[in-house]
């Protein structure tokens, strides 16, 4: 049998208590989680990294999409 730390036990031992549909939520969540921490890194070009930290400095700079550019963007792919 598997040991888990007491902090996995902990969160198992609640998981537990709830009702199978929010343990199947959660289960979704855990196996996505695990998946994205035993996957290799993804490997930007020198363009996508640029591009990256060209964004990453707007939103520093405060320069945001709008609430509005936001709802168009969902409009436009229907989200």
């Amino acid at each position: 049998m598997s040991h888990f730390t007491r902090t996995m036990q902990q969160a198992l031992d609640t998981v537990r208590t709830m009702r199978p549909e929010q343990q199947d939520l959660i289960a979704v969540e855990i196996l996505e989680r695990v998946r994205m921490l035993t996957q290799p890194a993804t490997k930007l070009t020198a363009e996508e990294r640029a591009e990256l930290e060209a964004e990453l400095a707007a939103a520093r700079r405060g320069e945001l999409a709008s609430d509005a550019e936001v709802a168009a963007m969902f409009a436009k792919h229907g989200v």
